[in-house]
């Protein structure tokens, strides 16, 4: 919701969130009349979407549609959405130049794409470090870290122009008191841009389970 507040998509558009998980965000933008769809990679976490959507879908827009698919290849035409939300799910794709693209793709030009990435040096982050723990890890198959600037400079790549940047702390007040840069995320306010010919940016600090491949964009 606190992202939904930021980007008052307005009544009767159309929003795409892509790893909607249980489906939170879908809710929040239907009361608001708008027309959702949700994308998911997982079989379970679409079948708990539509438990938890069951009766709380508003009278003011239909209920939200459901695709299992993959972020990268997304299954929808170009410019299709006013409102794009990418909520902490891009860092863990196999393709994230080609996650970025599509994201580009399914944009409206005068749309926008809001997209919540992980900070490589979180307060938190840091503390863990100096107590002599391990770095990063959000115990996913597939993590990537940046910093600010950098998941700038790849969201900016793939052709989304970065309009803003909000840090976001997940409701810890008193971590504001801290400097923007050690913040938990970073929320990115994005605009419909051109794609880069030339190659990727630097990969982000990852992690990766066995087996798993990962491609560069």
């Amino acid at each position: 919701r606190w992202v939904i507040e930021r980007a008052a998509p307005r009544a009767g558009s159309c929003a795409l969130d892509i790893g909607c998980g249980a489906g939170g965000a879908l809710v929040a933008l239907t009361e608001r009349g708008i027309e959702g769809v949700g994308l998911d990679l997982s079989a379970v976490a679409l079948e708990h979407a539509r438990t938890d959507l069951v009766g709380r879908t508003s009278k003011n827009a239909s209920a939200p549609r459901l695709v299992r698919g993959d972020g990268s290849r997304l299954p929808f035409g170009d410019r299709r959405f006013s409102l794009v939300l990418n909520l902490g799910n891009l860092e863990h794709f196999a393709d994230l130049g080609g996650g970025i693209r599509e994201m580009h793709r399914v944009l409206h030009d005068e749309g926008r794409a809001w997209v919540l990435l992980p900070n490589l040096f979180y307060s938190g982050v840091i503390w863990r470090v100096l107590r002599g723990r391990e770095g990063p890890n959000h115990h996913q198959p597939i993590d990537r870290f940046a910093t600010r600037e950098e998941w700038r400079d790849w969201l900016e790549w793939g052709g989304l122009r970065v309009r803003s940047v909000r840090p976001y702390h997940n409701g810890k007040r008193w971590k504001r008191l801290l400097p923007s840069e050690f913040a938990w995320h970073f929320l990115y306010e994005c605009s419909r841009g051109t794609p880069s010919d030339a190659p990727p940016p630097p990969a982000p600090l990852g992690r990766t389970e066995p087996g798993i491949s990962l491609t560069r964009g």
